[in-house]
């Protein structure tokens, strides 16, 4: 009795132990085999003994899978890609600097084929990165240097559109792409500002035209009427001069026509009958006469000495 006693003592230790050992066994399998993924994530299970990649991609919660396997995971909402002071040329081979911002979101369907291509997150990242800076170039190139200021929608939309183009192809969808930021090299920016202001000088000297052309049309019309008053007080003055003239002219003749009628009678046989020496005489007594200051001339002597 004592021996069979013992002995089951031992069989019933041996089976408690075995069941406490497969049950611990189970229990460290269990734990091995389950992992979460959290409410931003999405993963692909990776049998790390087996090497395998599964087909199916979970979502948030428990997962049970075989021993030992991981997740490769990545993030199930939309994240952010920055491309601060970004250097590219545009058409006319000048350097832009721009800051673009725009939201990507893997695609979870396609999430094996992206985990084959580029093994992990991080070198999906930065074959993201590089789609991005490469359809920023190119879309850079599309564009003429003073297009990116009168035409910015329309840039911020063909950057959209390349980056929507590169990212298709990566199994990744784009929104709220932003351009916050176009910087052109100074010294353009410079010719610009000159430019502008030149245009401002123009439109104030356009401005200023028609009240100029006022100015120097008053000034115009009081000039042809200075002009013209200053004619007609000349033609007034001629006219009064002219009338002067004839009137000292008339009476100059009058005065001679009478001297005439006198000079006459002197020699006419009808009246005094003076030989010509005689007349010349008469004339140099009236000269002599007629002499403010004392005259000496010789002439001969008269025909007579007594005129009737």
């Amino acid at each position: 009795m004592g021996e069979n006693g013992s002995l089951g003592r031992i069989i019933c230790f041996g089976v408690c132990g075995l069941v406490v050992a497969v049950a611990f066994i189970g229990i460290v399998l269990i734990a091995v085999s389950l992992k979460k993924l959290a409410s931003e994530e999405i993963g692909v299970k990776y049998d790390t003994l087996k090497k395998k990649l599964y087909d199916t991609t979970d979502r948030e919660g428990l997962h049970l899978g075989p021993p030992g396997y991981n997740f490769i995971i990545f993030p199930s909402v939309y994240k952010s890609i920055t491309f601060d002071d970004l250097q590219c040329y545009n058409k006319d081979g000048i350097k832009i600097t721009l800051d673009v911002t725009y939201q990507y979101k893997v695609r979870s369907a396609n999430l094996k084929k992206i985990i084959l291509d580029f093994r992990n997150q991080t070198g999906y990242i930065k074959v993201l990165e590089y789609a991005g800076r490469s359809a920023l170039h190119e879309a850079c190139s599309f564009f003429k240097t003073s297009q990116f200021q009168a035409e910015r929608a329309i840039f911020q939309e063909k950057v959209r559109e390349q980056i929507i183009k590169r990212y298709k192809e990566l199994e990744a969808d784009v929104t709220d792409l932003q351009v916050s930021n176009i910087a052109r090299p100074s010294e353009y920016e410079s010719a610009i500002r000159s430019k502008e202001r030149a245009r401002e000088d123009i439109q104030v000297a356009n401005s200023e035209r028609p009240r100029l052309l006022t100015e120097a049309q008053t000034k115009k019309r009081e000039a042809e009427t200075q002009a013209k008053i200053i004619v007609d007080k000349a033609e007034s003055d001629a006219r009064i001069l002219a009338n002067k003239a004839q009137t000292e002219a008339q009476a100059i003749i009058a005065q001679y026509e009478k001297e005439a009628e006198s000079y006459k009678k002197i020699v006419d046989a009808m009246g005094l009958n003076f030989t010509i020496d005689g007349f010349i005489s008469y004339l140099g007594v009236r000269v002599i006469a007629d002499a403010k200051n004392s005259v000496y001339i010789g002439l001969d002597s008269p025909a007579k000495t007594v005129y009737p």
